[in-house]
C-alpha cells in the first residue's frame, strides 16, 4: 500500500507541475498556475478533498479556490500555517496561500469533522537556473 501511495504522489507531482510547461525544458518544473481548485465532496459515502495532494512551487503565493459540494459546511485547515476556514455549502470560497519555503509538507484536514477529510500540501523547491 505504501508503494502504491508513493507512486500516486509521484504521478500527482508530475501532473501538477509538469503539464503547464510541458514544451519548455528550460523552465524546470515551475508552474504558472496561481489558482488551485479544490473540491470538498462525498465519494462513495466518504468525505474527501479532491485533489488529495496539492502541489505548489516555493517562493510564490497561490490562491486556493475551494468548493464544498456537500449539504453540510466543512472545515479546511492547514496544520503548521495560520490558515483555517469554514467552507459554506455549495459555494466557492477562496483562501490566499502565502509564498512558502520549498521542501515542506503540510497536513490538511477538516477541523470540524477530523475523521472526514485529509489532504497533503507539498511545497517543491523553486527551479534554479
Amino acid at each position: 500500500m505504501h508503494a502504491l501511495r508513493s507512486a500516486a504522489c509521484a504521478i500527482c507531482v508530475l501532473l501538477a507541475v509538469g503539464c503547464s510547461d510541458a514544451g519548455n525544458a528550460s523552465s524546470g518544473y515551475e508552474s504558472d498556475q496561481s489558482v488551485i481548485q479544490i473540491v470538498s465532496t462525498n465519494v462513495q459515502g466518504k468525505n474527501v478533498y479532491i485533489p488529495s495532494t496539492i502541489v505548489v512551487v516555493a517562493g510564490r503565493p497561490h490562491t486556493l479556490s475551494l468548493f464544498n459540494t456537500t449539504d453540510t459546511p466543512h472545515g479546511f485547515r492547514i496544520d503548521g500555517l495560520d490558515i483555517e476556514a469554514i467552507l459554506p455549502v455549495q459555494e466557492e470560497f477562496e483562501l490566499q496561500l502565502p509564498a512558502l519555503e520549498g521542501g515542506e509538507i503540510y497536513h490538511i484536514r477538516c477541523q470540524l469533522h477530523p475523521p472526514h477529510r485529509t489532504a497533503t500540501l507539498v511545497v517543491l523547491p523553486a527551479a534554479t537556473e
